[in-house]
């Protein structure tokens, strides 16, 4: 297994798993516990050396280490696998930052101690899905009205709908930091963290980050980018293209280059991987037909049967959320899924509706004034021989960094 480069803390020593990989002894020679440290009593209630394997694997699934680092956990806590996972992970929340101070640049991910629930749950699983849940949302962020409660009833469609990949536009820092809280099963990662800003968040179990990279729009006025995120469900390799393009009719051409930008990027994704450009693009159906469709992407409404119940996203007729003056109530198609399917095709749309279409209980406001867009793609399933042979390739690992401050 490739080692990362995940560094602890612990009692104000700093370790690296490749450094304790070098100072462990191997899986199948697992030491339950330092003798020198215990007394016979204790040793009584140390596992087997079967149970000890199978605690290190689990640790190692669900911390994205290897099983040195889970045998340096585990050990020193007396092979208890709920306070070990509560050791790497505890700290408080933070989500995805990017370090530039050392030779390379790491990607630093805060995690929470709740993740241990998925344990309990029997969530973890090598197995790849056959099938996985998409949603792209702007939760309005900028909007102050019972924005803690509207917070709330976002991740609670997020977790009730069982999202695995979840594109937010109009983030801002406070709702960033109750979602991680409400949201300790998925990774985030975020195009900005000032103002207003995309995030894309990862379900850990099913969804494995692999990169990304900020392309920065040199026309914004509105402190816009591209989140690009390369990412993989078992075999499947996705690249999820995040954006909130300029809004208001006024910054129609702003916008249609920054439409551009974003077609250009995922036509040229490679042909084995399959794209998806998503969030609010504030869009016009005549801007569309003035830029044109490239070849091979699939407007997923579209694709989807073009029910005209889920047509519209930004529709002041139904959402309340904001009050226009007059009687006009614009209908609007604002939020919108592109497809760029990898040759051969591996993924197929099962399903496209709207989220987030009922009140916050207490309020009189909905989650956001934007229905969120939520999808079902159907992964197809390979044959027994095909699977075998693909696990002798190289599929991508999560390369996460993880940096904590363990407690003692």
């Amino acid at each position: 297994m490739k080692l990362v480069n995940i560094y602890l803390v612990v009692s104000g020593n700093s370790f690296s798993c490749a450094n304790i990989n070098n100072k462990m002894s191997e899986p199948e020679n697992i030491v339950c516990l330092d003798k020198e440290d215990t007394d016979e009593e204790e040793d009584d209630d140390i596992p087997d050396v079967a149970t000890c394997q199978k605690l290190v694997e689990e640790f190692a699934a669900v911390t994205g280490t290897d099983e040195a680092c889970a045998q340096f956990y585990l050990q020193d806590r007396k092979w208890d696998l709920e306070r070990s996972v509560n050791a790497f992970f505890e700290a408080s929340s933070g989500g995805v930052k990017v370090l530039t101070d050392g030779e390379e640049p790491e990607l630093v991910v805060t995690f929470d101690s709740k993740m241990v629930s998925s344990l309990k749950a029997g969530q973890v699983t090598e197995e790849a899905p056959n099938n996985f849940r998409f949603i792209t949302w702007n939760i309005d962020g900028l909007d102050n009205l019972n924005l803690k409660k509207r917070t709330k009833a976002v991740a609670k469609v997020i977790e009730s709908e069982k999202a695995d990949i979840v594109l937010l536009q109009e983030v801002v820092p406070s709702t960033l930091s109750y979602l991680q809280d409400l949201l300790p099963q998925f990774v985030f990662i975020v195009g900005d963290t000032m103002e207003y800003f995309t995030a894309t968040l990862l379900r850990r179990t099913t969804t494995h980050y692999d990169d990304h990279t900020i392309i920065p729009f040199a026309n914004t006025s509105m402190g816009r980018n591209l989140l690009s995120v390369q990412a993989h469900i078992g075999d499947i390799k996705l690249h999820l293209l995040n954006t909130h393009l300029e809004s208001t009719a006024e910054f129609s051409k702003q916008r249609r280059e920054q439409l551009k930008i974003g077609f250009n990027r995922i036509t040229s994704t490679p042909s084995g991987v399959s794209g998806i450009f998503a969030g609010d693009l504030n869009l016009r159906d005549k801007e569309l037909r003035a830029e044109g469709l490239p070849a091979g992407i699939f407007d997923m409404w579209e694709a989807c049967g073009q029910r005209q119940e889920c047509k519209f996203t930004w529709d002041t007729a139904r959402n309340t959320n904001k009050e226009l003056s007059g009687s006009f109530k614009p209908r609007l198609r604002f939020d919108r899924v592109y497809l760029r399917p990898s040759d051969p095709p591996t993924l197929n749309a099962q399903h496209f509706g709207l989220v987030g279409i009922q009140r916050v209980t207490g309020t009189q406001s909905f989650p956001s004034d934007h229905w969120g867009i939520l999808i079902h793609f159907k992964v197809p399933v390979k044959s027994s021989e095909s699977s075998d042979a693909s696990s002798s390739t190289s599929v991508p690992s999560t390369s996460t960094y993880a940096k904590r401050k363990l407690s003692s």
